[in-house]
């Protein structure tokens, strides 16, 4: 655009070097027409650029409340879960606050029996698994399987009672039939 603007500013001074008298003053020669279509050109530049400007501005506080909307809008979805899970943990407190003590600690102790006699049933299957897989070992004399664990090399001496403290198997019968199971029948393949 400079230079563009510096042509045409060189065409003035070559204009404003010829020689005018007073009747050209009284009309429009060609010094004042290009000095106005200067002035329109850069007017009409002027007003394209601020156009665009504009635009710009517009799109961008568009995406601006866009943006806000959908912010808004997740707050009060998450204050809206957040309420929700508040009156459930309400609710409950009221119900837990409106039974009598006594009743909670038989629940309470119901809860506790379940799970140990389901532990204890899982570790009695767990248990018999383990015995049914050493006798299919002893039984299979041409067997020679690796150890499973570091505790123990030999696989029949080892076990979930046997194992370290720091063992993944230690106290962990269900673990140990798993394993115990999978690389019998990887070695029976």
């Amino acid at each position: 655009i400079n230079a563009e603007y510096g042509e045409e500013e060189e065409e003035q001074e070559e204009e404003e070097t010829v020689p005018r008298n007073d009747k050209e003053n009284e009309r429009p020669g060609p010094t004042t027409v290009s000095n106005q279509n200067l002035r329109l050109h850069r007017l009409k530049e002027s007003r394209k650029a601020y156009g665009i400007l504009e635009r710009e501005k517009m799109r961008e506080r568009a995406r601006a409340s866009e943006h806000r909307a959908h912010v808004q809008q997740l707050r009060a979805q998450t204050e809206k879960d957040r309420q929700l899970a508040e009156a459930l943990v309400n609710q409950a407190i009221m119900k837990c606050k409106a039974e009598p003590p006594e009743k909670r600690e038989a629940e309470m102790e119901k809860r506790i029996q379940k799970t140990v006699k389901r532990n204890k049933k899982i570790s009695s299957q767990s248990e018999r698994l383990i015995k049914r897989l050493r006798s299919k070992i002893a039984n299979s004399p041409d067997l020679d399987l690796p150890a499973l664990c570091p505790c123990d090399p030999d696989v029949l001496k080892t076990g979930p009672g046997l194992c370290a403290r720091n063992c993944s198997y230690h106290d962990n019968p269900k673990a140990f039939a798993q394993a115990l199971s999978s690389l019998l029948a990887c070695y029976q393949s």
